[in-house]
């Protein structure tokens, strides 16, 4: 049985990179297209995927608009699908995942992005706070941090890893993200973890601060949230939430392809 899997994501080289690892440690075939989505172009997909079976996940970049902007029109014009939107055919992907960055967008933007993008087989939102290198920051307890711009904190973490950032995410994938999945679980009390997206929404809503002004350069956001629910993607992509209570089967499988990779490396060495 087919196993086609579409995650759109912002980046052009951090998150297709990242996924594209983790997704063929796996098990999964990968296919990355150089181009961006280009919203109503009919077809764009279809010399990536069409007579590929198996499992398959396609991961590609969002529309130069920025994908904020690709789901607010699809959030206002209830007619066009997501489908329609990036041209493939209907229910060919069994899953589709919208990984985006929180960045400087107003609360209310994110809570009418998710109410239409909350369904894995339709599209489902996860967010990342700020965004995607959240994850080569993990497990560091940051504390209240005003941006103005998203590059700063970027630049924060890679400078911290010393420009390694990407291979650090990919070589400690599963610790980080049993680091998230347990830190989501106590903080949203919530054993669904097809539950965390919209809770994650509300967390960061309740927490960080944006505060416009009229000249938008200087505007700046106030972060005290800092977390992600990439991993909804992975688990959900495996079959390992069928079950409603499926945290500690998640937890688990993390757990060990964790222990497996750390024996593996130290066989290496």
């Amino acid at each position: 049985m087919a196993n086609r899997i579409l995650l759109v994501v912002e980046g052009s080289k951090t998150e297709p990179n990242v996924f594209r690892d983790v997704f063929k440690r796996y098990g999964f075939e990968t296919v990355v297209p150089k181009e961006k989505i280009n919203v109503g172009e009919a077809g764009q997909l279809s010399k990536y995927i069409y007579g590929k079976d198996g499992s398959l996940v396609v991961i590609v970049e969002g529309p130069r608009n920025r994908i904020h902007d690709f789901l607010l029109l699809l959030k206002k014009d209830d007619s066009v699908s997501i489908e329609k939107a990036l041209s493939y055919e209907f229910a060919y992907f069994q899953k589709i995942f919208l990984l985006y960055d929180v960045d400087h967008n107003d609360c209310d933007d994110l809570e009418e992005m998710f109410s239409r993008f909350c369904d894995e087989s339709m599209g489902m939102l996860l967010l990342s706070s700020p965004c995607i290198e959240v994850l080569g920051d993990f497990n560091r307890n940051r504390k209240r941090s005003r941006f103005c711009h998203l590059s700063e904190y970027k630049r924060k973490i890679n400078n911290h890893w010393r420009g390694t950032c990407l291979s650090y995410i990919v070589k400690h994938f599963e610790e980080i993200m049993l680091y998230f999945l347990e830190k989501n679980r106590a903080e949203f009390n919530e054993t669904n973890i097809m539950e965390h997206p919209q809770l994650i929404v509300e967390k960061i809503n309740c927490l960080n601060e944006r505060v416009n002004l009229p000249n938008k350069s200087n505007s700046y956001v106030i972060y005290r949230y800092f977390s992600t629910v990439v991993y909804v993607a992975i688990a959900s992509s495996l079959g390992l939430t069928r079950e409603i209570d499926n945290y500690e089967i998640v937890k688990s499988f993390f757990g060990k392809k964790k222990d497996k990779l750390k024996s593996k490396q130290a066989n290496w060495k």
